[in-house]
Order: structure tokens, then sequence, then C-alpha cells
């Protein structure tokens, strides 16, 4: 029913033989991912995938991790085969949700890829700014949004199969203990798998990200993205002002005939 009231068919990429998955940043949302999403690209990494993509340019993309979600939270342990490449293909790095949801599933998929996991230092601050930017632009406005366009509403979707399947449904009671799960059982697969891994954060900078990825420090000051919650705000109101437009429109033609038809009925039924 729902692929019929709100139709989005998931992307058909592939990967070229040239061009092989080179990093996965598997930190969770709000721990760098888009100052490291820059970062990358200085180095030389084409078409590095983060979560603005799927509200800006490749809302398709929803199609994708939303039936992939809806599986999980339905069975935790499914090891069912993935085909990665089908979304990701055209990249050679990865960094913040939904992919980071599916951390396990990718290190799997891609055996070769360098793999950074990228912190906040705090567990306070990550939380802090979690509720100042993911929570505050996802909230009841969007919800009623989501009713009145397609690619809201997997938008919707995907937010909310992220808050039920790794947040347990309350970020606010499990937020803090999802945080320090994540990363504990990123490093334990990476440990017993003999896997290198690069801890890092933000502050850290070049000098420690080049390193690891055997790359020329730039002499370039270190990219410092959606820097608070502002900032944040601000690049999804850019990212999604054409589908928020959109659904305001049909909202407001919804109303509107909904008005006319009640004052119709009411006039015929006076007559």
């Amino acid at each position: 029913m729902e692929k019929f009231i709100y139709p989005l068919n998931p992307p058909n990429r592939f990967r070229d033989n040239g061009k092989q998955m080179q990093v996965l940043c598997l930190g969770l949302s709000r721990s760098g991912t888009d100052s490291l999403r820059s970062a990358l690209r200085i180095l030389g990494y084409s078409d590095v995938y983060h979560g603005f993509v799927i509200t800006s340019h490749q809302r398709e993309d929803c199609a994708f991790w939303v039936p992939l979600m809806r599986r999980k939270l339905r069975n935790p342990n499914f090891r069912e085969s993935i085909d990665f490449d089908s979304v990701l293909g055209n990249c050679e790095a990865v960094t913040d949700g939904p992919a980071n949801v599916f951390g396990h599933e990718l290190l799997t998929y891609y055996p070769n890829a360098k793999v950074i996991i990228n912190r906040r230092r705090h567990v306070d601050d990550w939380y802090s700014s979690m509720k100042k930017t993911c929570l505050e632009v996802f909230s009841w406005p969007m919800w009623v949004l989501s009713w009145f366009d397609t690619s809201i509403c997997w938008l919707w979707w995907n937010f909310e199969l992220v808050m039920k399947e790794y947040y347990k449904g309350d970020f606010e009671k499990f937020g803090k203990e999802t945080f320090k799960n994540h990363y504990k059982d990123l490093e334990s697969r990476l440990t017993k798998d003999e896997r290198p891994f690069l801890d890092w954060t933000v502050e850290d900078g070049w000098e420690p990200l080049c390193k690891f990825l055997e790359r020329p420090t730039p002499d370039v000051p270190f990219p410092n993205g959606n820097k608070g919650s502002g900032q944040f705000q601000d690049n999804m109101q850019q990212a999604t002002r054409d589908i928020v437009a959109n659904a305001l429109r049909n909202m407001t033609l919804c109303f509107t005939l909904l008005l006319s038809t009640t004052l119709a009925f009411i006039l015929t039924r006076n007559l």
C-alpha cells in the first residue's frame, strides 16, 4: 500500500572495476561526520557517502535503507546477503547514517576497506548535540509534512526506524547506552578480526588521519562542518527546501479541497 501511495524506486548503482570502497567511517552521527566527509574529499576520495545525500539529491536511497532497517528490526541477528554496492557503488568512502547502523554488515561486505571509528570525546556532548539537531529537525512538524510529500515520508520512515532500531524507540532513555555499545561492539569485532582501525576525533585533525590513510597532509586547516545546531538546521533547511515547499503546497490543496467539499455539502443540505 505504501509503495502505491508514496512510490519511490530504490537505486540500482554498480561499482566500476577500477573504483573500490576504500574507507569506512563507522562512528555515529554528530561525531564529526561532516568534517570527516570534507576531509576525505580534500584527500582525494571521490563520492564520500553521508546522510545529507538522502535529504538532498539522492532521496531514492531511502527506498534501500528503510526496507533493510525493517528486516533488521524484525531479526537483529539477520545475516542475509546485502548488495551494498547498489546504493554505495559510486562511493570510495562512507560516513554518517544511515550506513553506520550497518557497521558490521559493511565490514563484512568491504573487507579491504580501511576503518575509521570516529567519535565524540564525551558522551554527554554527543547526546546534547543529537538532541539539538537530529531530534529537533525530525519532530512533529516534519511528521505532519510527511503525509503530503513522498520524499519527506521516506525520510521520516528512515529517521523513525533508526530511532526504533538503534535507540530502542527512546533516545532520551537509551541514547547514551547506545553510544557506548556502538563503539564497544565495533572495537570488539575489529579486534577479533585483527583488522586495523583508527580511533579518531575531530580534534585530532589531519595528522593521525593522513598517517593512517597514507596520504600527504594538506596545507589547509582541517574542515569544520556542521558546527553547532544552527548550522546543522540551516543545512537541513537548504537541502529539503524544495520538498518542504511541495508538501506545504499539497497540504494547502488538500485542506482547500476538504473545506470546499464540506461547504458544498452543508449548502446542498440547506437547499
